[in-house]
């Protein structure tokens, strides 16, 4: 819904080297006020995944987690790693959730698995269990598709292609909002860097006003 207006609001980043903290509102509720939280902080978000959450691998502007604190108002944790692969992910979102106890969990995965050809059915397996482990934890999780690839990382876009249609289907199965950022992205080859994998700083802030979205304010 708020797609146009952010992709606009992005191009003048661009136009004008803004620093980006733009509020582009709310289209999806990822939890609310009736939400059973338990012992967990509502007003905390972790952002869980691998370099492009970390952003400090491959820079360019803030990385996504640090602008959607600033557009939300919530803390957000930034618990990216470089490199790592959803199965990854899976092993240490236990701890992380243990930790920190954040009312919600941004959960992007799947660049490094498309690298490395690994399976739709093991990483939607990896995501599955995220997901459940986030729920069984009383933290609601936001699943993110993943970006397209170009480049020198183009061969692994088939792979891109084959999870992201399932990464949706995952979402409606477990009733978990899903970031559409293939769809956000669109073919703007612009939002990545030159290695065809990593966000420009226009990039990162599509994620993040995206992620805003799917984030309530109250």
């Amino acid at each position: 819904m708020f797609k146009s207006l952010r992709i606009l609001m992005v191009l003048g980043l661009i136009a004008l080297a803004g620093s980006g903290c733009f509020d582009s509102g709310s289209d999806g509720d990822g939890g609310s006020s009736s939400q059973d939280f338990g012992d967990n902080d509502p007003g905390r978000v972790v952002a869980l995944g691998d370099s492009i959450t970390e952003g400090r691998c491959v820079p360019d502007g803030p990385p996504y987690p640090d602008r959607v604190a600033s557009l939300s108002g919530k803390q957000v944790i930034n618990q990216g790693i470089c490199g790592e692969r959803s199965a990854g992910g899976a092993s240490r979102i236990g701890s992380v959730l243990s930790r920190y106890k954040p009312g919600y969990i941004f959960i992007f995965y799947g660049a490094n698995d498309a690298i490395f050809a690994l399976s739709p059915e093991t990483v939607i397996n990896n995501l599955r269990n995220m997901c459940n482990a986030a729920i069984a934890n009383k933290t609601v999780p936001i699943l993110a598709t993943c970006l397209p690839m170009y480049d020198s990382h183009a061969f692994a876009n088939g792979k891109v292609l084959s999870y992201n249609p399932l990464i949706r289907e995952l979402g409606k199965e477990l009733g978990v909002k899903v970031v559409d950022l293939e769809k956000e992205y669109g073919a703007n080859r612009d939002f990545l860097q030159r290695d065809g994998l990593h966000p420009t700083d226009a990039g990162n802030q599509v994620i993040a006003l995206a992620l805003n979205d799917r984030i309530p304010k109250k």
